[in-house]
């Protein structure tokens, strides 16, 4: 991980361990630290003395804050304009105040890709370049209570990576895999394009292989708008050889670092689940990919569906046997035929 995208973390965690210590001098109510980030952008990173709670303030245009300009915020986080009277950071802040239910990793995630997204930018494209990364957060705590990933996420999400790099290596366009991955947004099946859908299980237990359906939804072909595929993937994880998460953001990154439009999509998913800076560099863990099938549910596949199920219930999660599965099990290449068709039904 980066100096620079780590720095607003090691600075905060300096001046916590300045603060419990207590032997600070002056009247000044805040400890604090500068750094620039810009020639004309001043980030001051600050712990109040009164209560040890954590302070962000970005040096910005005074008009900004003379038309009350509202930047988006979330529960846990406070912000508004600030001015200081110390010499050499005179002038107007935003102020990015951490909330008292607020988790210091969590606020520190916050404040490094913060500051990560302002380096090197002019103070008259602050507002524009805050006010869409502060959205960009906003809208993953809608989605998401934590940043950080559980290891069935965490195995999950490199199942579904998977099968999108495997788009893309099959010759479906990168563009349009990742627009029909649902990522975070928390769909009904995990891709879904023109008359398909594929719902991604990922397992990294041992033989006989079983997946975990969370809903009587899941395996609904109803819903699917025509072909609904089980994408079966088995996974080994490993110490030593493998891939990562970031590995394999990486991989699908190489595929679109000359599609704008499409390395912009991909970056905004993956923030929304979790893997974006600065925290994907914590995931490392290893996995192989041991087996991975594609089944195709229809007529008996054997799963529980809502239209089976007796008057007032519901929410109902099973334990599914891959072994009791292997009569629907497709052909990969004609899986891929079938796939590519459907794209280019969604595109035209």
């Amino acid at each position: 991980m980066s100096e620079n995208i780590m720095h607003a973390h090691k600075i905060f965690s300096l001046l916590d361990e300045e603060y419990r210590l207590k032997k600070w001098t002056g009247q000044d109510p805040l400890l604090s630290r500068q750094m620039k980030l810009s020639p004309d952008i001043l980030a001051v990173f600050a712990v109040r003395k009164s209560d040890g709670r954590h302070v962000l303030y970005f040096q910005c245009n005074p008009e900004d804050a003379s038309k009350g300009h509202k930047y988006p915020a979330w529960k846990g986080i406070s912000i508004d304009f600030s001015g200081f009277e110390n010499q050499g950071m005179e002038g107007c802040y935003v102020r990015i105040e951490q909330g008292e239910s607020s988790d210091n990793d969590v606020y520190f995630a916050v404040s490094d890709d913060l500051c990560l997204c302002l380096k090197d930018v002019d103070r008259s494209n602050l507002r524009l370049k805050l006010s869409t990364a502060l959205e960009r957060w906003k809208r993953f705590f809608s989605l998401r209570e934590s940043i950080a990933l559980t290891r069935e996420e965490q195995i999950g999400l490199f199942g579904e990576l998977y099968l999108l790099h495997s788009m893309m290596q099959n010759g479906i366009a990168a563009s349009k895999a990742i627009s029909c991955w649902k990522g975070p947004y928390q769909g009904v099946f995990d891709f879904s394009f023109s008359n398909m859908s594929i719902e991604v299980k990922t397992t990294a237990s041992k033989m006989p292989y079983k997946v975990h359906i969370s809903n009587e939804m899941q395996l609904d072909d109803r819903l699917a708008g025509g072909i609904l595929v089980l994408s079966f993937i088995a996974v080994q994880p490993s110490d030593s050889s493998g891939e990562t998460l970031g590995d394999m953001v990486k991989g699908i990154a190489y595929f679109i670092e000359k599609d704008e439009v499409g390395r912009s999509l991909f970056q905004d998913k993956i923030f929304g689940c979790s893997l974006g800076h600065p925290y994907i560099d914590r995931y490392t863990s290893k996995y192989i990919v041991k087996e991975h099938g594609f089944y195709n549910i229809q007529g008996d596949f054997p799963r529980i569906l809502s239209k089976d199920l007796a008057k007032g219930l519901g929410d109902i999660s099973y334990s599914l046997d891959m072994s009791a599965c292997s009569n629907y099990r497709m052909d990969e290449q004609n899986f891929w035929q079938i796939a590519k068709l459907h794209i280019k039904e969604d595109i035209v």
